[in-house]
């Protein structure tokens, strides 16, 4: 049961990884001249490849912190 659960471990710690890396960077922060501009994207993000990756993102970190308190549990 432990190696089994440090190796889901490591499948889910590159599948976080990969998840991460792959968000686009958010710039629009550090753009004054153009922050009213909204666009169809931005108003209607649940459909989107960000909030996929956004949404993978938060799914997989959860279930990284439940098997890392199941493997701290088991010692």
């Amino acid at each position: 049961m432990h190696t089994f659960l440090i190796a889901v471990q490591v499948i889910v710690a590159i599948a976080l990884i990969i998840t991460v890396l792959k968000q686009p960077g958010k710039t629009d922060g550090f753009n004054l001249v153009s922050s009213g501009n909204e666009t169809f994207f931005s108003k209607n993000k649940t459909k989107t490849y960000e909030s996929v990756l956004a949404k993978s993102t938060v799914i997989l970190s959860i279930i990284f912190a439940a098997v890392t308190i199941v493997l701290n549990l088991l010692k």
